[in-house]
């Protein structure tokens, strides 16, 4: 760098009493267990694609707004098995509604707390709960990889009062 490229840019000054560090916290936040609940439904959610892997489809659909793939009613749990019928992972998100990771290829799995999006893995099956909670209408369901999203791999869920 020459020195006629050197300029100050900002100078900063802080002023004032210095602070107290924060505590950090002795203990986590209790961590709901869905698989103590009530199963009031049960749903299956396939990914598929094209052998080109340029089209993506949910229960063998595209995509289409107007079109209402699943319903739930709010203020119960219902158990979602997720199937991956492809030969790449695919990433299950929903929107509103965060959900426990039951069993993975048959395998059940500890329960860290509520996941909002999880891997599904190739020609492999996820089960898992979801309480519906303070959200009633249409949202959506999808594969979190943009480009599976954006070529299909979308539902849209009704969550009924």
């Amino acid at each position: 760098m020459s020195a006629q490229a050197r300029a100050t840019l900002a100078t900063v000054r802080s002023d004032g009493e210095p602070m107290r560090p924060a505590a950090l916290p002795t203990a986590f936040a209790p961590v709901d267990d869905l698989g103590k609940e009530a199963v009031a439904g049960r749903k299956t959610v396939t990914f598929t694609e094209n052998k080109a892997g340029t089209l993506f489809y949910i229960n063998h659909k595209q995509f289409d707004h107007s079109r209402i793939d699943f319903r739930a009613r709010l203020n119960t749990v219902e158990e979602w098995t997720i199937e991956n019928d492809s030969d790449e992972v695919h990433s299950f998100h929903i929107h509103t509604n965060d959900f426990q990771v039951m069993r993975v290829n048959g395998k059940p799995q500890i329960n860290y707390g509520l996941q909002d999006t999880a891997d599904v893995p190739p020609r492999g099956t996820m089960v898992i709960r979801i309480r519906f909670l303070d959200y009633p209408g249409k949202t959506v369901l999808h594969c979190h990889i943009l480009n599976h999203e954006d070529a299909g791999m979308m539902a849209v869920l009704q969550i009924d009062r």
